[in-house]
């Protein structure tokens, strides 16, 4: 079954329209949670900690410059 949402919004590209499975939409893995990666479960790993870290320290100092240069 595919996504209509998502033919609806793309039929009149040049291309075609995109069809999307209706399993790789959000919605679907929402109330499916047992297909859901379970990796993302286990504990923070350093990679990752170091890359949220370094996100939150550009999105404050974004909105620091934002607020400063208003």
């Amino acid at each position: 079954m595919y996504d209509l949402r998502t033919y609806l919004a793309t039929k009149d590209l040049p291309g075609g329209p995109v069809y999307i499975e209706e399993q790789f939409t959000a919605e679907y893995q929402l109330m499916n949670p047992q297909i859901t990666d379970p990796s993302d479960d286990g504990p923070l790993k350093p990679g990752r900690a170091i890359g949220g870290l370094i996100s939150l320290v550009l999105l404050v100092g974004t909105g620091v410059y934002l607020f400063l240069a208003w």
